[in-house]
Protein backbone atom coordinates (compact mmCIF):
# COMPACT_ATOMS: atom_id res chain seq x y z
CA UNK A 1 0.00 0.00 0.00
CA UNK A 2 1.26 3.48 -0.77
CA UNK A 3 2.23 5.61 2.21
CA UNK A 4 -0.47 8.11 3.11
CA UNK A 5 -3.61 8.80 5.08
CA UNK A 6 -6.64 6.60 4.52
CA UNK A 7 -10.27 7.12 5.47
CA UNK A 8 -12.29 4.05 6.48
CA UNK A 9 -16.03 4.74 6.67
CA UNK A 10 -17.93 1.49 6.68
CA UNK A 11 -21.64 0.98 6.09
CA UNK A 12 -23.41 -2.07 7.45
CA UNK A 13 -26.83 -3.62 6.93
CA UNK A 14 -27.71 -6.58 9.13
CA UNK A 15 -30.47 -8.89 10.21
CA UNK A 16 -30.61 -10.84 13.50
CA UNK A 17 -32.79 -13.77 14.57
CA UNK A 18 -32.89 -14.37 18.35
CA UNK A 19 -31.05 -17.27 20.00
CA UNK A 20 -34.28 -18.45 21.65
CA UNK A 21 -35.50 -19.74 18.26
CA UNK A 22 -34.75 -23.18 16.87
CA UNK A 23 -33.01 -21.50 13.91
CA UNK A 24 -31.10 -18.34 14.78
CA UNK A 25 -28.23 -16.19 13.59
CA UNK A 26 -26.95 -12.94 12.19
CA UNK A 27 -26.53 -11.99 8.53
CA UNK A 28 -24.86 -8.78 7.40
CA UNK A 29 -23.46 -6.93 4.41
CA UNK A 30 -20.73 -4.36 5.01
CA UNK A 31 -19.09 -2.08 2.44
CA UNK A 32 -16.90 0.97 2.17
CA UNK A 33 -13.45 2.32 1.35
CA UNK A 34 -10.44 0.10 2.04
CA UNK A 35 -7.01 1.75 1.61
CA UNK A 36 -7.03 2.93 -2.04
CA UNK A 37 -10.01 0.79 -3.05
CA UNK A 38 -13.27 -0.77 -1.86
CA UNK A 39 -14.17 -3.70 0.35
CA UNK A 40 -17.43 -5.64 0.53
CA UNK A 41 -18.03 -8.24 3.24
CA UNK A 42 -20.95 -10.65 3.60
CA UNK A 43 -21.22 -12.58 6.87
CA UNK A 44 -23.39 -15.24 8.40
CA UNK A 45 -22.37 -15.73 12.02
CA UNK A 46 -23.66 -16.72 15.43
CA UNK A 47 -25.98 -19.02 13.49
CA UNK A 48 -27.43 -22.00 15.27
CA UNK A 49 -29.69 -24.85 14.28
CA UNK A 50 -30.95 -26.82 17.27
CA UNK A 51 -31.47 -30.27 15.79
CA UNK A 52 -32.44 -31.70 19.18
CA UNK A 53 -32.04 -30.43 22.74
CA UNK A 54 -28.65 -32.19 22.83
CA UNK A 55 -27.38 -31.55 19.26
CA UNK A 56 -26.70 -28.16 17.67
CA UNK A 57 -25.04 -27.10 14.42
CA UNK A 58 -23.56 -23.60 14.07
CA UNK A 59 -22.63 -22.71 10.47
CA UNK A 60 -20.58 -19.60 9.65
CA UNK A 61 -19.60 -17.94 6.40
CA UNK A 62 -17.62 -14.82 5.54
CA UNK A 63 -17.00 -13.46 2.05
CA UNK A 64 -14.48 -10.63 1.66
CA UNK A 65 -14.20 -9.01 -1.74
CA UNK A 66 -11.47 -6.37 -2.00
CA UNK A 67 -10.80 -4.17 -5.03
CA UNK A 68 -7.51 -2.23 -4.91
CA UNK A 69 -5.37 -0.36 -7.42
CA UNK A 70 -2.73 -3.07 -6.88
CA UNK A 71 -5.20 -5.87 -7.68
CA UNK A 72 -8.41 -7.49 -6.55
CA UNK A 73 -8.89 -10.53 -4.33
CA UNK A 74 -11.71 -12.52 -2.79
CA UNK A 75 -11.57 -14.65 0.35
CA UNK A 76 -14.15 -17.17 1.52
CA UNK A 77 -14.17 -18.55 5.05
CA UNK A 78 -16.58 -21.46 5.61
CA UNK A 79 -17.05 -23.16 8.92
CA UNK A 80 -19.33 -25.10 11.18
CA UNK A 81 -19.35 -26.10 14.81
CA UNK A 82 -21.26 -29.19 15.94
CA UNK A 83 -21.97 -29.57 19.65
CA UNK A 84 -23.40 -32.61 21.35
CA UNK A 85 -24.33 -32.33 25.03
CA UNK A 86 -24.33 -35.73 26.71
CA UNK A 87 -25.23 -34.43 30.17
CA UNK A 88 -25.34 -30.96 31.75
CA UNK A 89 -21.77 -31.67 32.90
CA UNK A 90 -20.32 -33.12 29.67
CA UNK A 91 -20.25 -32.07 26.02
CA UNK A 92 -18.26 -32.68 22.86
CA UNK A 93 -17.85 -30.14 20.09
CA UNK A 94 -16.00 -29.90 16.78
CA UNK A 95 -15.19 -26.84 14.69
CA UNK A 96 -14.13 -27.24 11.06
CA UNK A 97 -13.12 -24.23 8.91
CA UNK A 98 -11.96 -23.76 5.34
CA UNK A 99 -10.06 -20.62 4.26
CA UNK A 100 -9.93 -20.13 0.48
CA UNK A 101 -7.00 -17.67 0.60
CA UNK A 102 -4.65 -20.06 2.37
CA UNK A 103 -6.26 -23.26 1.12
CA UNK A 104 -6.30 -24.58 4.66
CA UNK A 105 -8.76 -26.75 6.53
CA UNK A 106 -8.62 -26.38 10.31
CA UNK A 107 -10.20 -28.75 12.81
CA UNK A 108 -10.67 -28.30 16.54
CA UNK A 109 -12.46 -31.00 18.52
CA UNK A 110 -12.88 -31.00 22.28
CA UNK A 111 -14.47 -32.92 25.08
CA UNK A 112 -15.35 -31.11 28.32
CA UNK A 113 -16.33 -32.94 31.50
CA UNK A 114 -17.04 -31.26 34.83
CA UNK A 115 -16.21 -34.17 37.12
CA UNK A 116 -16.84 -32.17 40.31
CA UNK A 117 -18.34 -28.71 40.76
CA UNK A 118 -15.70 -26.24 39.55
CA UNK A 119 -13.30 -28.99 38.40
CA UNK A 120 -13.01 -29.92 34.71
CA UNK A 121 -11.24 -32.19 32.29
CA UNK A 122 -10.66 -31.06 28.69
CA UNK A 123 -9.34 -33.22 25.86
CA UNK A 124 -8.65 -31.15 22.72
CA UNK A 125 -7.54 -32.21 19.22
CA UNK A 126 -6.31 -29.58 16.73
CA UNK A 127 -5.28 -30.09 13.13
CA UNK A 128 -4.48 -27.81 10.19
CA UNK A 129 -4.13 -29.10 6.63
CA UNK A 130 -3.01 -27.31 3.47
CA UNK A 131 -5.28 -28.36 0.60
CA UNK A 132 -3.68 -26.19 -2.09
CA UNK A 133 -0.41 -28.15 -2.45
CA UNK A 134 -1.04 -29.80 -5.85
CA UNK A 135 -4.13 -31.60 -4.63
CA UNK A 136 -2.22 -33.28 -1.81
CA UNK A 137 -3.64 -32.54 1.61
CA UNK A 138 -0.46 -31.72 3.50
CA UNK A 139 -0.60 -31.80 7.27
CA UNK A 140 0.66 -28.48 8.69
CA UNK A 141 0.07 -28.96 12.41
CA UNK A 142 -1.51 -31.47 14.74
CA UNK A 143 -1.82 -31.46 18.51
CA UNK A 144 -3.59 -33.20 21.35
CA UNK A 145 -4.00 -31.29 24.58
CA UNK A 146 -5.25 -32.59 27.91
CA UNK A 147 -6.10 -30.07 30.60
CA UNK A 148 -7.29 -30.84 34.11
CA UNK A 149 -8.26 -28.21 36.62
CA UNK A 150 -9.29 -28.89 40.17
CA UNK A 151 -11.06 -26.53 42.51
CA UNK A 152 -9.74 -26.74 46.07
CA UNK A 153 -11.99 -25.34 48.74
CA UNK A 154 -10.57 -24.48 52.11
Amino acid sequence: MPVGAYDFKTYRLGFNVGRQRRLSGNAAVEWGPFYNGQQTTVTLNQSRVSVTTALAIEPTYTLNKVELDQGDFTNNLFGSRVTYTMTPLMFASALIQYNSSTGSVSTNARLRWEYQPGSELFVVYNEDRNTSALGVQGLSTRSIIVKVNRLFRY
